[in-house]
């Protein structure tokens, strides 16, 4: 699974979502993330698979904040 993204300013290529600034959830695979680019400091968003290894993160959160995908976790 693809979780770099190349930044279309200076095209860095090694940029990683799991070093986002913000992540917009949109279902329980896919989100938006918004990261900023360490070579040139653009903004950057990109629609794409959550990444395996932050989907313990975003389940935990969602269980924690009562919404969606986790919402129904732990209670009977």
């Amino acid at each position: 699974m693809r979780d770099k993204i190349h930044c279309p300013a200076c095209g860095a290529e090694d940029l990683d979502v799991c070093s986002y600034d913000s992540m917009m959830v949109l279902r329980p695979n896919l989100a938006l993330f918004s990261l900023t680019c360490p070579h040139c400091a653009t903004r950057l968003s990109s629609l794409m698979p959550i990444p395996p290894s932050l989907r313990e993160e975003v389940m935990f959160a969602a269980i924690e904040l009562g919404a969606g995908m986790g919402a129904h976790e732990g209670t009977a």
